[in-house]
């Protein structure tokens, strides 16, 4: 909320690329245990389990695409 103010901005601009998210092994790999957790362990999306692997960088348990 604090950046809301800067909106449209060239300071925004700037902002968006210092502070942009980078796809990284960890992150695939916590979205990916959250995935197993609740399709082949049965654990409830908003359970503890998922909290502790998605909560510190407020991801969520869904991918859009995966290449391999």
């Amino acid at each position: 909320m604090v950046r809301v103010p800067n909106m449209g901005m060239s300071r925004d601009l700037a902002q968006r690329v210092s502070l942009a998210r980078v796809d990284d092994v960890d992150r695939r790999s916590r979205v990916q245990g959250a995935r197993t957790a609740i399709y082949e362990n049965n654990h409830p999306v908003n359970g503890a389990a998922i909290k502790r692997l998605l909560d510190q960088d407020s991801l969520v348990s869904s991918t859009v695409s995966v290449f391999f």
